[in-house]
């Protein structure tokens, strides 16, 4: 006995069925259904991974060997060994460094009006193309049609 015809499947439901696959196939794979707790060693690399060296330009605390960067590293390992959750961590770094020891600038503010701004250039481009190829449409078709 075959299956459905496919092709008699509207085209919305078979992109829909797609997308449901390739949902799945992304949370099987990251391991959010079933997550294992981290050790305390991989916490503090994950952490180090987020933060930015505050003497060196564009390199992360994990990445770099400078001294401000090791001395990141000790508060972060002593915050761990107290039992301090990962955002208590760095909002005691943040209160010593400022924002600039974040590799992931803040979303709020500035930084989401500079994401912002080339979204709604493109956003708004794209609706003045679809402006112009409508009225061109338009325009050629009030000229091939007779008025009676």
């Amino acid at each position: 006995m075959a299956g459905p015809d496919v092709k008699r499947l509207p085209l919305w439901l078979r992109y829909a069925g797609v997308a449901a696959v390739l949902l799945v196939a992304l949370l099987v794979g990251s391991n959010v259904l079933s997550p294992t707790p981290q050790s305390n060693a991989q916490r503090a690399t994950a952490l180090e991974n987020t933060l930015k060296c505050p003497s060196c330009q564009d390199l992360s605390v994990a990445q770099s060997s400078s001294p401000s960067s090791l001395a990141v590293r000790v508060q972060v390992e002593r915050g761990i060994a107290k039992g301090m959750s990962n955002e208590e961590i760095v909002a005691q770094l943040e209160g010593q460094y400022g924002n600039a020891v974040l590799l992931t600038p803040p979303s709020g503010g500035l930084s989401a009006l500079l994401w912002l701004i080339p979204v709604l250039l493109v956003v708004g481009a794209g609706g003045i193309i679809v402006a112009v190829f409508a009225s061109r449409r338009r325009s050629r078709r009030s000229l091939s049609d007779p008025t009676p």
